[in-house]
């Protein structure tokens, strides 16, 4: 039997296909996990972070929000809830987001510094 993590509106994910990948917020470079089931109130279980370098998606960081990791946690125990959502994320970051496709839709990072800003009066007095 392999084991399952549920979301608190009751969801079981047995693996990390099973999440939905949402990528809305373009310009704070994250992919929001949302549960499976659209009727979830909780909605959106955790993110995952990336950096533009050039023209490329590199990741950065990837979690899940507490309310799902203490509800899973309450379930079966702080570390084995520990070690499966942590392969779950991993699973997703490596196999699940095509960083390709990410990287193509995705603005690419600047490649100058930017200028700085103009003094304020405040600033030349």
């Amino acid at each position: 039997m392999s084991e399952r993590v549920q979301c608190p509106c009751g969801r079981t994910i047995e693996n990390a296909r099973e999440y939905k990948l949402l990528y809305l917020k373009k310009e704070l470079s994250e992919i929001d996990v949302l549960c499976p089931n659209d009727t979830c109130y909780l909605r959106e279980l955790g993110y995952v972070k990336f950096d533009m370098k050039g023209e490329e998606a590199k990741f950065r960081e990837a979690s899940f929000y507490p309310p799902f990791v203490t509800w899973n946690a309450g379930q079966m125990g702080h570390e084995r809830a520990e070690k499966l959502l942590k392969a779950h994320l991993r699973q997703i970051v490596t196999k699940e987001i095509d960083w390709k496709m990410i990287a193509k839709v995705t603005p690419p990072a600047p490649t100058t510094p930017a200028t700085p800003a103009t003094p304020t009066a405040s600033e030349t007095e």
